[in-house]
């Protein structure tokens, strides 16, 4: 039969072609060295510590000890100012530190002392300095945060292979509290800006006493004055006394805020608030030429909606500044006449950095002194200089990468001009041609008279372009929205063109899109036009295997099909990337497609057709999809840490749809999910698929724990668990056991185990991790733990770029 020759050639026993055997070397070679490195570590467990001098001792551990309940702040505090730390461990030996000991007498050879270089790690060895040195800091840290009578000492513990561990023993006794707080300043008017905000002080009665509080106290009056006019106001004038005089472990503390003094030394009579007069914008600003060229001046007024007279913008330039002055309304935010503000500064910058024509800008002021002023009567004024220096207006650029789609190599590049000031609004255009050839698994197969034994059997050329707006474009102004959070537009098109063994595809991809911040920590992308129509033109051969097909989601991957939706992601990422600390990464989409077109059912633009809509003889789709993606980093060390990721996802086809589109249908297993099973191999629910097809569902649970820490050098390890799976809505024929039962569905969730190895060399990461499923759903209820039944060749292998999560 035609259909069981086609299962077998398409879907069939890999083992039996070279490709298969290629690769199943490439894995027992790579089994090999991992298991030697393996080896190797535990080989150092038991020689490492024989390197140690007699009269040296490894630092192994730093334990602190605390006696009392600290009320404002933990113990990883603490330990986070200690200034050793141990060496580095891999499954609880230091393999980098035995490369150290056994290359240090090697290296005279080039090749050894690259790798004593690269690999190996220097003994950190108990230094009493040290200790004495973090034990001042310890006390110093818990004396700022009120608890004035402790004591920290150090004591270091010696075994007798040479490793030793230091503790630190802090006692910290009661701490001090805020019996009263009182203000001493004499400018009246600096008072009253104070005054307030005085109602959300960092500081009250009865609070324990925190040095740092007090700093950030400072930084909090400080950051209000200055967006308020006093341009030249710095924390530096805010005192605190402190008198700890008391008794009852309490204290009096009173701020006070000093006055500047002028060029003889003398205290003035206050702080002065300062106005802006004039905003000058060089647009053709470069510093390294000084150029004795007169400047070209020119006006720009605009109508300002928070200001009840027109804004005032002043170019200076040399020659033409190719650039609108209009674009510079809704990005200037400092307006002439107005108080100095540190936040409408801060916004300004921000809004220059969205004009990728400049690659740099800097803001400086200059106070002038004005006789009159028609509309604010004081006397202190600023003239506002904004540098833009300009970048190369048009560039080019090769793109060739590496690809792995589901475990099918390719190579793919890609030729990319871009222009930086498409319309001298700073608008980016990036257009690229790309191109792709893919190996795919079907490698060797035969249908009617069509042959295919290369390895690169798929093939893709394509075209996408792209514009980027660095402002808000709305038939609807918005302008108070657009100000403040300064949102970008996004205007995207693309073209390509797919041949594959056993068919063609012509896709073609068109959206428009804002992207903005409301904090540093939120983002949100809203994506009102969102357009894909794919194209399927399969062989006659392959048309009659897919007839025969009963699994109607297996045959709409090659049908052809129109989405036209409205997205909205939101984003939540409190990372500081000059910190390391615990941060969560947040992600919610919400996808709405074909309620648009579906409008117009009941007129000439769409076709009937059976139950169904058609436009221009493509059915399109209509559903309804939201997921979820929620990450928790927690730090353990500086270079280890836990991650936790959950990922839920529902997508809900009505109308004219029965199905979910495959492309926004939800899969489980690949590189980035359940890595104990292969791209859209697991699910859904626990259907048994004899013949081996990719795997879709409308509903996803996934959850994943790992463990990150460092090898040596540019090697990084993980340990990890993946629980998840995914189900359909209802009962399908071609899915048996597939649906979503609330009472059953925990009885369905895989489990898999493994461990990964990251080549991380900060601008690129590759990753192999290996995984072994622990828990099958395909299984019958009573046999899906498979510990009994666990083989080497069970292990399931997963290239990847970058981090799964």
């Amino acid at each position: 039969m035609l259909s069981q020759s086609l299962i077998t050639t398409l879907f069939g026993q890999l083992s039996e072609g070279a490709w298969f055997r290629k690769t199943f070397k490439c894995f027992v070679l790579v089994g090999f060295l991992l298991t030697s490195i393996l080896i190797l570590s535990l080989f150092s467990s038991c020689t490492a510590t024989r390197f140690i001098p007699e009269d040296k001792s490894l630092l192994n551990k730093n334990s602190v000890v605390i006696q009392g309940v600290p009320k404002n702040f933990v113990k990883s505090d603490l330990e986070y100012l200690i200034a050793q730390k141990p060496n580095n461990k891999f499954l609880g030996n230091r393999f980098a530190l035995w490369i150290h000991y056994f290359l240090e007498k090697r290296r005279d050879k080039k090749l050894w002392n690259w790798f004593y270089g690269k690999a190996g790690q220097a003994p950190v060895y108990v230094d009493m300095y040290q200790n004495e040195n973090t034990a001042q800091q310890l006390t110093r840290y818990t004396y700022n945060k009120g608890y004035f009578n402790n004591t920290v000492t150090h004591e270091v513990t010696r075994q007798k292979n040479g490793l030793a561990t230091v503790f630190y023993h802090v006692t910290l006794n009661q701490p001090y509290t805020y019996a009263d707080i009182t203000k001493t300043m004499s400018d009246s008017l600096l008072q009253h800006y104070i005054d307030s905000i005085a109602s959300e002080t960092l500081i009250k009665n009865g609070d324990l006493y925190d040095a740092y509080l007090l700093d950030n106290e400072r930084d909090r009056i400080t950051n209000y004055l200055r967006n308020n006019g006093y341009f030249d106001f710095t924390k530096d004038y805010i005192l605190f006394d402190v008198d700890s005089s008391l008794k009852s472990n309490q204290i009096n503390i009173n701020m006070i805020i000093e006055n500047p003094t002028n060029r003889d030394n003398e205290k003035t009579s206050g702080h002065k608030r300062y106005f802006i007069n004039d905003i000058f914008i060089f647009p053709t600003y470069d510093p390294f030429v000084n150029s004795l060229n007169p400047y070209d001046t020119s006006v720009y007024f605009y109508k300002n909606s928070l200001r009840s007279t027109d804004s005032k913008l002043t170019f200076l330039a040399i020659g033409d500044k190719r650039i609108k002055a209009s674009i510079f309304s809704n990005i200037i935010q400092i307006y002439e006449d107005e108080p100095f503000s540190i936040n409408k500064l801060r916004q300004t910058y921000k809004g220059l950095t969205n004009l990728k024509i400049y690659r740099a800008s800097t803001i400086s002021f200059d106070t002038v002194r004005l006789e009159q002023s028609s509309s604010v009567s004081d006397t202190n004024w600023l003239n506002c200089n904004i540098y833009l220096q300009r970048s190369k207006v048009n560039s080019y650029s090769i793109e060739l990468e590496g690809t792995n789609s589901g475990g099918d190599l390719g190579i793919r590049g890609g030729l990319v001009f871009s222009n930086k000031n498409l319309f001298k609004g700073a608008e980016v255009l990036r257009l690229r041609l790309n191109g792709g050839i893919e190996a795919q698994r079907i490698s060797e197969v035969t249908i009617g008279d069509n042959t295919s034994s290369s390895i690169f059997n798929t093939t893709e050329v394509g075209v996408d372009a792209n514009i980027y707006f660095p402002r808000f474009l709305s038939p609807v102004a918005l302008r108070k929205f657009a100000k403040e959070y300064q949102p970008k537009t996004n205007v995207s098109i693309g073209f390509s063109d797919q041949k594959r063994t056993y068919y063609s595809r012509t896709i073609l991809k068109a959206a428009f899109g804002y992207d903005w911040m409301t904090k540093p920590t939120l983002q949100h992308l809203l994506t009102p036009i969102n357009l894909s129509s794919v194209k399927v033109t399969p062989s006659p051969a392959f048309q009659e295997f897919l007839d025969e097909q009963t699994n109607q989601r297996f045959k709409d991957q090659y049908s052809d099909h129109l989405i036209f939706s409205a997205k909205y992601s939101f984003i939540y990422n409190n990372q500081n990337v000059n910190k390391l600390n615990n941060f969560i990464y947040y992600r919610a989409n919400i996808e709405s497609a074909g309620n648009a077109l579906a409008l117009f059912n009941n007129t000439a633009l769409l076709d009937p057709e059976n139950d169904y809509h058609t436009l221009l003889g493509t059915r399109y789709s209509q559903y309804f999809k939201l997921d979820n993606d929620f990450r928790y980093y927690r730090l353990i060390t500086s270079e280890q840490r836990i991650v936790f990721r959950t990922m839920m996802g529902l997508g809900l086809p009505y109308e004219n749809s029965e199905e979910m589109p495959f492309e926004q249908s939800f899969y489980a297993g690949g590189a980035n999910g359940m890595r104990g099973w292969q791209l859209r191999q697991l699910g859904p629910g626990s259907f048994v698929d004899t013949v081996d097809i990719e795997r879709i569902g409308d509903i996803q649970l996934e959850f994943n724990v790992e463990y990150r820490f460092p090898v040596w050098s540019y090697l990084k390890g993980a340990l990890f668990i993946d629980v998840g799976n995914i189900w359909t809505l209802q009962e399908k024929p071609y899915y048996n056991n597939g649906s979503f039962d609330v009472k059953t569905f925990y009885k369905e969730l895989a489990i898999d185990a493994g461990v990964g190895f990251r080549f991380d060399f900060s601008f690129f990461i590759f990753r192999l991790d290996t995984a072994i499923p622990l828990r099958d759903p395909e299984y019958p209820l009573d046999q899906r733990w498979r510990f009994k039944t666990l083989q080497i060749n069970q292990l399931v292998w997963n290239f990847g770029i970058g981090y799964p999560f």
